[in-house]
């Protein structure tokens, strides 16, 4: 297996927590982003910072000590911070400041700080982590597997955590959140690097309700900043995705043809998109010779001219030669479209996202076998030197006191959560399994970094194959969505 490299205030969040002025000024950055962090997102080198515009860039890092800062100059898009695995806060348009994270147990820790929100126009900068208590740590590595997404509001997550599917544009930027995408949420479960390269209301050739004429999805897809004309992303040359997954065409089909656009009839607006779309694909595979090309229908209320036109390129690339364009499709069943103007909902981007990862796991990614995922990179903390460490025995007997397991919920929403359990071993340990007993009526629909069965209200999860062995003091953590009330903070059952 290769190894690679590197519209628009509500929150739906509990962590949100706005900065306020006053807040530290911004902490010289590091003189190569690289060295300490990692990004698979389209970034612009800016002197001794990272410029970006697309939505769902994430930023990982980490450190030894007690806190981190976080150097970041933004007035108008919204960040999620994870540290050690678990949601710590969200970031409502920060401005120049350098965020504190405080208050951490002495050791090393990781930090990811992820743009949530969707404003291309709008040039952001991120200055890299820096240290307040201890220091800043070589970047966690990349990871084995690295997707793409390119496409339009759905992939964005536009609106997805809003409450009512009428929204202002600027209640629209606060409760878009990329992170909870079907794209972000099945490279998490497929443990992959990835790219939310979405532009709402772009289509391949037309723009939604005809909207800026002599313009489409195509105009931005090889800039770093979209919203920058003539700008172009200097892609490293180690980012060759294993897998495009392409969702265009809502926008070129959902509405009506005015009698002022290019195309003389509907049809005539059908071959276009064909040509274009075959155009767009050629222009993939130059750039990525191995990828698997995805080309995604969907469910469209106004006909089916965007899921039967898909089908028709992937048919033609198939009969050309091409055995690595698929075709993928979702419908509309499960969904209940309870975003901001009709848009996926959170819960709607989980039906998604399971979809799209049973999808890609049938693929055979990569130079070989389909990678067995690996997690958001959590460190484990070096244990303790003992004169005589305790040998791990194979046996079927159940140690009680050889783990221990800390659950935290995170971001909520409506109907659902995100939480995070952290598992430590008191001794070294080769397996590892816990028992959350969710509140009546609720179920996990989305995990990582584990594997999970239920029986009642009782979701026994246990180690993936890559996290079972820890040693003495060691560390990991899964994390999962789910329906319903929420459950308790605090300790769970843990067994190894």
């Amino acid at each position: 297996m290769r190894r690679l490299r590197s519209a628009l205030t509500l929150t739906a969040l509990a962590t949100c927590v706005a900065l306020v002025p006053g807040a530290a000024a911004a902490a010289p950055a590091p003189r190569d982003l690289s060295v300490t962090v990692h990004t698979a997102g389209r970034v612009a080198v800016s002197g001794a910072t990272w410029q970006h515009a697309w939505p769902g860039v994430y930023f990982e890092g980490r450190f030894r000590g007690t806190g981190v800062g976080i150097v970041l100059d933004d007035a108008t898009g919204d960040y999620e911070v994870e540290v050690d695995g678990r949601p710590y806060a969200t970031l409502v348009t920060p401005g120049s400041t350098t965020y504190r994270v405080t208050g951490l147990t002495a050791g090393v820790h990781s930090v990811r700080v992820v743009k949530r929100s969707e404003v291309p126009w709008a040039t952001s900068t991120f200055g890299g982590f820096v240290p307040v208590d201890g220091e800043i740590l070589p970047a966690p590595p990349a990871r084995d597997l690295q997707l793409e997404l390119d496409g339009d509001s759905f992939t964005a997550g536009y609106g997805n955590t809003s409450t009512s599917r009428d929204c202002t544009g600027e209640q629209v930027t606060r409760t878009t959140n990329a992170d909870l995408s079907f794209g972000a949420l099945t490279a998490r479960a497929l443990g992959a690097d990835y790219q939310l390269n979405a532009f709402s209301g772009r289509g391949m050739v037309r723009n939604y309700g005809g909207g800026e004429p002599g313009t489409s999805y195509r105009t931005y897809y090889d800039r770093a900043l979209p919203g920058v004309a003539g700008d172009v992303w200097d892609r490293p040359s180690d980012w060759q995705p294993d897998a495009v997954v392409v969702g265009l065409g809502i926008n070129d089909f959902s509405t009506a043809l005015g009698s002022n656009e290019e195309w003389s009839s509907p049809a005539a607006l059908r071959e276009a998109w064909v040509d274009a779309y075959h155009g767009f694909l050629d222009t993939l595979r130059a750039r990525y010779p191995d990828a698997f090309l995805v080309v995604t229908g969907t469910y469209v209320s106004t006909g089916t001219d965007q899921s039967e036109l898909a089908e028709r390129v992937v048919d033609e690339r198939q009969a050309a030669g091409d055995e690595r364009v698929r075709y993928w499709y979702y419908g509309n069943d499960g969904l209940d479209y309870g975003g901001c103007h009709w848009h996926p909902s959170v819960h709607d981007h989980q039906v998604i996202a399971a979809q799209l990862t049973d999808f890609l796991t049938a693929l055979p990614l990569g130079d070989g076998p389909t990678p067995t995922p690996t997690p958001t990179p959590t460190p484990t903390l070096t244990p303790t030197p003992t004169t005589s460490p305790t040998p791990v025995i194979p046996s079927p007997t159940v140690r009680p006191t050889a783990c221990r397991a800390t659950l935290t919920v995170g971001g909520t929403w409506p109907g659902g959560y995100q939480a995070s359990v952290e598992v430590t071993a008191a001794t070294a340990v080769s397996r590892w399994s816990t028992a959350l007993t969710l509140p009546s009526g609720g179920a996990v629909t989305h995990l990582w970094s584990g594997t999970a069965s239920s029986t009642g209200t009782v979701v026994t999860v246990r180690n993936a194959e890559w996290n079972g062995t820890l040693p003495s003091g060691g560390h990991t953590v899964f994390g999962f969505l789910g329906t319903g009330t929420p459950p308790a903070n605090g300790a769970v059952p843990c067994t190894a």
